[in-house]
């Protein structure tokens, strides 16, 4: 009988050429940090970023043990992700610290999967989604997938839109640059005597009209 759960198959030939379509992903405890970012990567290439993704994985996000049915939400795997990475010393509840350790939180379930799940529709396909998601999380490539927005990726998207924030900004500040060497051009500057355009012989002015 094959251990591996439904869901978390390897795939083989056109598997991992193209991310099928799954309606359920299982996936192993020790890898929820590593579902976290595939399924952010997955939903950006799907056009879902920035304040939307975050909102995404508040609220329409869970993971739910296979046996007992505990559930954590989006959110939650992002921490184990954040502690998993680039912030080891960050404190973890002690239901997250559980599953960071590879258990299912609830004492005495001996569950190793759980199921990830996104549990609100959006502009993307869900099923696309979550077997994209499983291929990035047993490291295959793949397509990218199709995408409903002109911005190839959340990443991408976040970086054209701050390149055109800094050219607004840029913008203004020479505008205003502007403005003040003008301003400053019609005021006297301080301690120094502007040159008159006109010259007059000292020796031609009357002494007692000085």
């Amino acid at each position: 009988m094959d251990p591996t759960p439904p869901g978390t198959g390897t795939g083989t030939g056109t598997g991992r050429q193209q991310a099928e379509p799954v309606s359920e992903l299982r996936v192993p405890i020790p890898d929820l940090a590593r579902a976290h970012a595939a399924l952010a990567q997955s939903l950006g290439e799907s056009g879902v970023g920035g304040v939307e993704l975050e909102r995404l994985f508040a609220s329409g996000v869970t993971a739910g043990c296979v046996a007992c049915g505990l559930s954590v939400t989006g959110r939650d795997l992002g921490d184990l992700a954040l502690h998993d990475g680039g912030e080891p010393d960050r404190r973890l509840s002690e239901r997250l610290e559980r599953l960071w350790l590879g258990y299912c939180p609830r004492q005495g379930c001996e569950s190793r999967f759980f199921r990830l799940d996104i549990t609100v529709p959006g502009r993307f396909d869900r099923e696309r989604v979550l077997g994209r998601t499983r291929s990035l999380i047993q490291g295959e490539s793949g397509p990218r997938l199709g995408l409903r927005l002109a911005s190839p990726l959340s990443s991408e998207t976040t970086r054209r839109l701050r390149r055109v924030a800094g050219i607004g900004i840029a913008t203004l500040f020479v505008a205003f640059i502007a403005h003040r060497l003008a301003f400053f051009r019609s005021q006297p500057i301080p301690f120094i005597q502007p040159t008159s355009p006109y010259t007059i012989d000292p020796a031609s002015v009357d002494p007692h009209q000085r």
